[in-house]
């Protein structure tokens, strides 16, 4: 019962803290976590973190890779598999929107790793097309995003996941898309929207959508293209998408801008603008800028062209991601080699040309078209296999059918059996529990009470020993002084007995078997006692050590005297010397605080 309500509480606080941020003023999400946390096991936590980092990733991006960093820790020290799969994947999706894609593709190749050897073939597809999709962004490296695709596209044949068989001739149709090849890129998008129509993926249709308006646009066919954008609109302001409904007006603009529309393309531009600020993705707004940076230049307005290749600018080179560093110095230099400013124009030049080396590039390109032959090849045979396994797959799924009907009579009454072997099972369990709990008390209770008894004892015993002492001691000293007043006579035989004596009597007052079994005592019963005091006050002396066992018994300063052999004086100065070591204030009493060490 317990373990349910933690779970309950688990998601009723999950659900609090991803919408919480508009509600609270001035506490941050870490503060929230901080605070309610505590009593949450590891596992609890470390989906809490990743829950604030997918809550924070378009508002504060390094805050949501410190949330997730937390979550790995989280994970490495439970030694758990899924969180570590779960949290390195998300740090992967945040450095890939921080720009900084060395580290995610190392990432998301950890998570590949883990989500492998737990056998979760969904996630590990899934990780495979980002793979992909950056190996081809992060060095233009087709062949190692075209492997990437194929593992992916296997697994989900295997899966018979419709949704990611989409996703990935989705992103094998924006290679073709990027290569200017667009009659390929059609069919791989057309393909996608079929299979995310059949499963009602909204969210897949506007991709697919979007992405085929922009082949029209490409192809100069705008009033296809607008069609098609104003389909994938539709469903993006239905679901709330977003990033994909500022791409699809920011289309919309570039459109509009070639129809010679110049009002209307800078109204789609604001509104798209508008809804990147709003989600605070770099990459995008970086590519909207130059977008409308060149739509100013476009109508020769420089001055605003500049503005926005400057701001541009700026945000590529904090984010350092060199392609568009490159564009936007290259825009710059356009723009000034335009009003005349030829110095400014070279500076920036350099800059571009530092990051856009031609002979690369025409060796990249000669690499692509060599590797796209055989990627095609190797994908009319995925499709192949894909329909061949629909006809095994609607095959068997008759065959199912019939012995699901008679599983489900055969669950049902399992199901009934079962429920109730668990509720008396629980029941028992409860009625055991509550009785062990009663006895735990008991002995706890009675063993404390022994305690309590036993040292009460030994306490008595020792101060029963110590009065003895200083009983023993008093009477011997006041013999002492009793035959001190004694008068000497002549008579010799007396002398020497009363010498004899006061003899005997200083020998008793000084015996150390007496103070032997007495320490040996205080030892055997304060062992405790004087550890937890070396501890706290490890400078402290043997004498000082017994000193504090005599002021915890509660003996006065003369009696402590009369059993040490000392004077009354020098046992003050010894408290004074102790209450100076020990720092206590004046109000203090050293006997209390000793007896609450």
């Amino acid at each position: 019962m317990s373990t349910e309500m933690n779970r309950i509480c688990f998601y009723i606080i999950t659900f609090f803290i991803m919408f919480s941020g508009s509600v609270l003023n001035g506490q941050s999400s870490l503060e929230i976590t901080t605070e309610i946390s505590d009593d949450k096991s590891d596992i609890e936590k470390l989906q809490i973190f990743l829950n604030l980092a997918e809550e924070t990733k378009y508002v504060d991006l390094e805050n949501a890779i410190s949330y997730a960093r937390q979550a790995v820790q989280l994970a490495n020290t439970t030694q758990s598999e899924e969180g570590r799969a779960k949290a390195t994947e998300a740090l992967g999706d945040l450095f890939q929107m921080n720009n900084n894609f060395q580290p995610a593709i190392n990432y998301y190749l950890i998570s590949a790793k883990l989500y492998n050897s737990l056998g979760n073939t969904k996630k590990l597809a899934e990780v495979y097309g980002k793979l992909g999709r950056l190996s081809y962004i992060d060095n233009y490296n087709l062949e190692s995003a075209m492997q990437y695709y194929e593992k992916a596209l296997s697994l989900g044949i295997e899966l018979n996941d419709q949704d990611l068989i989409a996703n990935t001739y989705n992103r094998i149709g924006g290679i073709f898309f990027r290569q200017k090849n667009y009659e390929e890129a059609h069919y791989y998008y057309k393909e996608a929207l079929s299979i995310w129509e059949r499963s009602g993926s909204e969210k897949g249709m506007a991709i697919a959508l979007n992405n085929i308006g922009e082949i029209y646009r490409m192809q100069e066919k705008y009033d296809s293209a607008l069609n098609y954008y104003e389909q994938s609109q539709s469903l993006n302001e239905k679901i709330n998408y977003k990033i994909l409904m500022a791409t699809t007006l920011e289309n919309i603009g570039l459109i509009k801008s070639e129809k010679g529309k110049k009002e209307e393309a800078f109204v789609y531009f604001a509104k798209a603008y508008k809804i990147i600020e709003e989600i605070n993705n770099k990459e995008r707004k970086v590519e909207l800028l130059l977008t409308m940076a060149g739509q100013h230049n476009r109508y020769d307005n420089f001055d605003e062209a500049l503005k926005y290749y400057k701001t541009a600018y700026a945000i590529a080179t904090s984010s350092s991601h060199w392609p568009h560093i490159a564009e936007a110095a290259q825009g710059l230099a356009n723009t000034y080699e335009k009003t005349g400013n030829y110095k400014d124009s070279y500076s920036y030049f350099k800059i571009s040309s530092s990051y856009g080396d031609s002979i690369d590039q025409r060796q990249k390109n000669n690499r692509i078209t060599e590797l796209q032959s055989r990627f095609k090849s190797d994908l009319q045979e995925k499709e192949l296999q894909i329909a061949k396994n629909e006809i095994v797959l609607f095959e068997n799924e008759r065959k199912l059918n019939t012995l699901k009907l008679n599983l489900l009579i055969l669950s049902v009454f399992f199901l009934v059996i079962i429920s109730f072997l668990i509720i008396n099972r629980y029941r028992s369990k409860i009625v055991k529990e509550r009785l062990i709990r009663q006895k735990d008390a008991e002995i706890h209770a009675a063993q404390k009470e022994l305690m309590e008894t036993e040292i009460h004892s030994k306490d008595n015993d020792l101060m029963n020993f110590a009065l003895h002492l200083v009983q023993k001691n008093e009477i011997l000293q006041h013999l002492q002084k009793e035959l001190k007043k004694l008068p000497c006579g002549s008579d010799e035989e007396t002398s020497r007995t009363l010498s004899e004596l006061n003899t005997a009597i200083q020998q008793n007052l000084s015996l150390k078997e007496d103070m032997e079994e007495f320490q040996h005592k205080l030892d055997s019963s304060y062992d405790d006692f004087f550890n937890r005091l070396r501890a706290r006050f490890p400078n402290l002396t043997k004498n000082e050590e017994r000193l504090c066992a005599f002021l915890r018994l509660n003996l006065t300063s003369k009696e402590i005297a009369v059993i040490n052999y000392t004077s009354v004086k020098a046992v003050e100065m010894s408290r004074y010397r102790l209450r100076k070591k020990m720092e206590l204030a004046n109000s203090e009493l050293l006997p209390e605080y000793l007896q609450n060490i």
